[in-house]
């Protein structure tokens, strides 16, 4: 993702603009408006595809040297390896039509196969038998929990965009209920079996830090089920390339504006001197914190609602041991609410030997541990559950990110609404990111898919395939 500017760094500059593709030469691939996208994220990416298969001129610019954000490669040892998201659910329509177009769709079973310890044993939440595993996490809960948690499955079931921030039911029942945190909603019971693995794995946050309305999100990953792109992203990148120009290790420090409209940006590649690029449209595709130090001096009200949407940092260890750590059956495990790991699990059903650790919550923000103090605690509770003896690590390598998962605002779709108000002066600017329709690739692709089109309409150009 491109990295939030600094105050200094950010400008608006009003007056003349370069002509679109002026500075950084003329690299246009498609005879359409001539576009910005700035972040080379999910977001970004789906929204370059969905401008390039409009017939625009895509120019994606991206902080980091590999796109995919939090979901670019990471070398470990001879493999490129994810340490962001990488499941694929079989309902993702858009981003599995996407694969395809580019040839990159071939996939291999995943599945959500977790478990938390509970009187001693470990009890599984296997998203190949979805039912069956809800049904054992509900025994013996409150009713008004059971009631409460199978009126919002049914709201999932019964409409798919019930599982997108946004989704017409969760919005009726959330407001309903004054939109509550998830802590006041449900009792602790289920906030212990279940509803805590779900904000935590989705969000980075406790279920005090969630609300109701955007609920939908974590419900629609348990009753779908997952696959993983068999060679990773990678592939898939270098695909989209192909098709559009990217401005990597570019980083956008500021929007260009004539008249109040936007008319391009102002991007610094690494080690070189900021320059203005004119374009037609400018997306920006970036977390909603980065977002509103881009744009704060645009509108300052768009900026501090951009700003007021929480986000939970995280960090990710991915180790390789010279033998499988997981069995076929079990391969994560979720953990306690005061631990600063909140999972472990294998990074794949055929690499069962390598190991994702995911640390995140607030324990994790309030360990401040180092990379190999995180690592040492990470195995020490993993071999409470899983017989690491005669195991060697072989190698490890570390992420952290301040801005890892966005964790939404309460009436979120409100916030969104007051966000859309912010931006009608500004009809050639369009904002798309994880806080719209939810952190799931699908629903980056989704929101990116619906202001893309929204600007092209604006800009008088139809969208869709070619």
């Amino acid at each position: 993702m491109t990295a939030a500017p600094t105050e200094e760094e950010t400008e608006v500059t009003a007056g003349a603009t370069p002509a679109p593709g002026a500075e950084l030469g003329d690299e246009r691939k498609g005879d359409g408006p001539d576009i910005a996208v700035v972040g080379g994220g999910w977001s970004g990416i789906a929204a370059a595809w969905r401008l390039h298969c409009a017939g625009a001129s895509v120019t994606l610019y991206d902080e980091q040297e590999e796109l995919g954000g939090r979901s670019a490669g990471v070398p470990v040892g001879p493999r490129t390896l994810t340490a962001g998201g990488k499941n694929i659910g079989r309902k993702y329509a858009n981003f599995r039509a996407f694969t395809d177009a580019l040839g990159c769709g071939d996939f291999e079973f995943f599945g959500i196969n977790s478990a938390r310890s509970e009187g001693g044993k470990l009890r599984t939440i296997d998203s190949t038998r979805r039912f069956s595993s809800i049904f054992h996490l509900l025994r013996k809960l409150p009713a008004r929990d059971v009631y409460r948690m199978l009126r919002l499955v049914r709201a999932i079931r019964s409409r798919r965009e019930n599982s997108f921030c946004g989704g017409p039911d969760m919005v009726r029942i959330a407001r309903k209920a004054g939109d509550p945190p998830l802590s006041e909603y449900f009792g602790r019971g289920i906030q212990e079996k279940l509803v805590r693995s779900l904000t935590v794995r989705m969000n980075g946050a406790e279920a005090d830090e969630v609300h109701l309305e955007c609920f939908g999100t974590h419900l629609g990953m348990v009753l779908d089920t997952f696959e993983q792109l068999s060679a990773g992203f990678d592939e898939l990148f270098a695909g989209l390339a192909k098709q559009i120009t990217v401005r990597s290790g570019t980083r956008v420090t500021g929007l260009t504006v004539d008249g109040g409209r936007v008319t391009g940006v102002v991007a610094r590649e690494r080690g070189g001197e900021s320059v203005r690029t004119g374009h037609d449209a400018v997306v920006v595709a970036l977390p909603g914190p980065a977002a509103a130090a881009l744009l704060e001096p645009l509108s300052a009200r768009l900026a501090a609602e951009l700003g007021g949407i929480s986000y939970f940092p995280a960090a990710v260890i991915l180790a390789e041991y010279d033998r499988p750590v997981f069995g076929e059956q079990v391969r994560a495990v979720v953990q306690p609410a005061d631990s600063p790991l909140s999972n472990a699990g294998a990074y794949g059903i055929n690499d069962r030997h390598i190991i994702r650790y995911t640390f995140s919550g607030r324990a994790y923000r309030a360990a401040h541990r180092e990379d190999d103090e995180l690592l040492d605690l990470a195995e020490k509770q993993l071999a409470q559950h899983v017989d690491l003896d005669g195991i060697n690590r072989v190698r490890a390598v570390t992420k952290r990110w301040e801005h890892a998962y966005v964790g939404y605002s309460r009436y979120h779709s409100s916030t969104i609404a007051r966000i859309d108000q912010e931006l009608k002066p500004f009809e050639a600017l369009a904002l798309t990111g994880d806080y719209l329709r939810g952190a799931s690739i699908e629903a980056c692709f989704r929101a990116a898919y619906e202001r893309t089109d929204a600007l092209l309409a604006r800009l008088g150009t139809r969208s869709g395939g070619r």
